[in-house]
């Protein structure tokens, strides 16, 4: 990366000719650098990726690399340059106003990234397919404003310059207001306002706007909302017109203001992502944004005729103005249909936001993706929910000698499957580990049944770290569990495929006890996986496909019900007159020691992640969905009735 880095400013000196047209040299080489960029982004987020996987799309770059290198030094073999080392060592020695005024510009440009980012993530949900689409249009419109801004520093003589740069950054101010105050129901006539299967209850009367975003909806809707970026973009060849004096440091120059800008670069990032977005909120974040670089470009006029300064200072002073009105509870606008924002919760890891529903919980969302709710009143009769559902007594049915001791939750979720297990004598510990904070604080401070007890029980203990990370270090710890529960409904959305790959579950099987289990929703990829490093699998009938860590599992005639186990294998949550009980009778059980072809999936690896990149096979028509639920009727030929005793 330290030697991609230093391209660019070399590519600008080779390019140079005379100092009236280095804005528009650098404007145009720099932007078509940056449209290169943009090119990556898209092209290996949708189809690299899928097609290659990670090993063979990293091997692809650096090929690219390799021959672009080849390319420029054939351009160049004949080009004399003459040795000005001594004079851009001396002219990098002295720190002037413009070297901090860029540092400012160029926290700014990171740090409106990380705003804009987050909020596109909310309207368009996290999925595989939205990050490589909102970063190619970012690249694209930082493109675009590399272009406007050598046309503008070639065009005005450089004293009006500093005056440029503060109606460039007045514009973005202003643009910046405008989709921060765009109401988020006009998302929805673009197609980009997007609801996952879950929160998607809340807006049936729109089926459109369920599932993931057209690729060209969600292009044009992150290029609409994100034109502030082709405003403060612009200041780069400006600024650098201004810092070069003479045509042979152009080259110098570039690399200087390059590199301060990359400072603010890094300091926009990590202190709005880590300090600002869970300090202010997304619309605070945006205002103190906006406040830095008015603050460069007061920095800049510094060095102006007091003339000038009072015009550069009034544009700063009207940019700042209007970022005065940006709202600070931007999140509570997002509401369509039923769907309706009742509290916001940000951090470091997302935005979290709480949806009620008409039945017993709240939607718990983060980036709007549907990953937990919170259980506001018991069940009524109408609602069928069952706890045997969540308490895995089906599974100890099917193996009296399974008595869990320890388990290990991945995803607080719902917190329904913790508080069932809590009901068992023989557990000992529940470990819940959750990514988010956000999610816990939210799930923590809605839920308002006997679930809280959850966060209460000596019991229980929840982690917030990365369900992925933490396998690997219990392993390094030498624990074991008895039970791994991956409490992930929808990676598809949520982010979390690399807890389904087959290299993950090996890691669960080395973390399990002798005779334990891993958990995972009956999804027919997780079973494809699953099967690749446990060789057999069962599926009880309810919500969950499990696999032993001492294999095969063997089937059983007959399922037997402990006195342990008795009470809860019957015991329903409030709304039992709406439940059927026939469970007393017949377990339907699936038993895998093999799998039929048409039950066969993509592997879904660490380095071919097929589980989540699937949009160029769909454009192809080859790809089967892993999707698909086992307890749908397709598979009622391999269901078999197993009596209870």
């Amino acid at each position: 990366i330290v030697g991609m880095g230093m391209t660019t400013p070399l590519i600008v000196h080779v390019a140079r000719r005379q100092l009236e047209n280095l804005g528009r040299t650098v404007g145009i080489l720099y932007g078509l650098n940056i449209f290169g960029a943009a090119t990556g982004a898209i092209v290996c987020g949708l189809v690299l990726i899928e097609a290659w996987g990670l090993d063979g799309t990293t091997v692809f770059a650096g090929m690219l690399n390799g021959i672009a290198a080849g390319l420029a030094l054939l351009a160049t073999r004949n080009i004399q340059t003459q040795d000005t080392a001594e004079k851009e060592l001396r002219h990098l020695s002295r720190l002037s106003r413009i070297d901090v005024a860029a540092v400012f510009f160029g926290f700014g440009t990171l740090a409106l990234q990380v705003v804009f980012f987050r909020v596109l993530h909310v309207y368009l949900t996290l999925s595989t397919i939205v990050f490589p689409i909102v970063l190619c249009a970012y690249l694209l419109l930082m493109a675009i404003g590399q272009a406007v801004g050598g046309y503008l520093a070639d065009r005005y003589a450089s004293h009006l310059l500093p005056k440029v740069v503060s109606i460039l950054f007045t514009a973005g101010a202003i643009l910046t207001l405008f989709a921060l105050r765009m109401p988020p129901g006009w998302a929805a006539s673009f197609g980009a306002l997007r609801f996952t299967d879950f929160n998607g209850q809340l807006v049936w009367d729109y089926p459109n706007l369920i599932g993931d975003p057209p690729l060209v909806a969600a292009l044009l809707f992150s290029l609409l909302f994100m034109l502030a970026v082709v405003a403060w973009s612009a200041i780069f060849p400006v600024l650098l017109r201004i810092a070069t004096a003479n045509i042979s440091e152009a080259g110098a120059s570039f690399g200087r203001l390059y590199a301060m800008y990359t400072v603010g670069n890094v300091a926009g990032t990590i202190l709005t992502g880590v300090v600002i977005l869970s300090a202010l909120g997304t619309g605070g974040a945006a205002v103190f944004t906006v406040a830095v670089v008015g603050f460069g470009c007061a920095v800049l006029a510094m060095g102006s005729s007091r003339t000038e300064k009072m015009k550069v200072w009034g544009y700063a002073v009207l940019g700042l103005a209007v970022s005065a009105l940006i709202p600070l509870d931007y999140y509570q606008r997002f509401q369509l249909s039923q769907y309706k924002v009742t509290d916001v919760i940000e951090g470091r890891v997302g935005v979290v936001t709480v949806s009620p529903t008409n039945r017993f919980y709240s939607i718990v969302d983060i980036s709007r993706t549907a990953s937990a709710s919170a259980l506001v009143r018991p069940a009524g009769p109408a609602d069928q929910y069952e706890a045997w559902r969540w308490n895995h007594t089906e599974l100890m049915a099917l193996d009296p000698d399974f008595r869990p001791k320890r388990v290990l939750v991945i995803g607080l979720g719902h917190g329904y499957l913790p508080d069932a297990l809590l009901d068992h004598p023989f557990i000992q510990e529940i470990v819940i580990v959750d990514l988010s904070p956000e999610i816990v604080s939210a799930v923590k401070k809605h839920t308002a049944t006997s679930t809280r007890r959850i966060f209460h029980d000596p019991r229980v203990r929840i982690v917030v770290a990365d369900g992925r990370r933490f396998v690997q270090s219990a392993l390094k710890r030498g624990e074991t569990f008895d039970l791994i529960q991956i409490k992930i409904n929808e990676p598809w959305h949520a982010g979390s495929g690399n807890l389904f790959t087959v290299e993950f579950f090996e890691l669960t099987k080395r973390l399990l006890s002798p005779n334990g289990y891993l958990g995972v929703r009956p999804l027919v990829g997780h079973l494809s996986d699953g099967m690749q490093v446990f060789g057999s699998a069962v599926y009880p009938g309810y919500y969950h496909l499990f696999f032993k860590k001492k294999g095969p599992i063997v089937p059983v005639e007959r399922l037997t019900v402990s006195d342990d186990i008795e009470e809860n294998w019957t015991r329903l949550k409030p709304g039992a007159p709406g439940v059927d009980l026939s469970r007393s009778g017949k377990l339907d059980v699936i038993y895998f020691d093999h799998l039929d072809r048409d039950l066969v999936r993509d592997r879904n690896s660490d380095n071919w992640p097929t589980f989540e990149y699937y949009w160029l096979r769909q454009r192809l028509g080859e790809w089967k969905s892993p999707r698909t639920s086992l307890a749908g009727v397709e598979f009622d030929k391999y269901r078999k009735a197993v009596p209870i005793r």
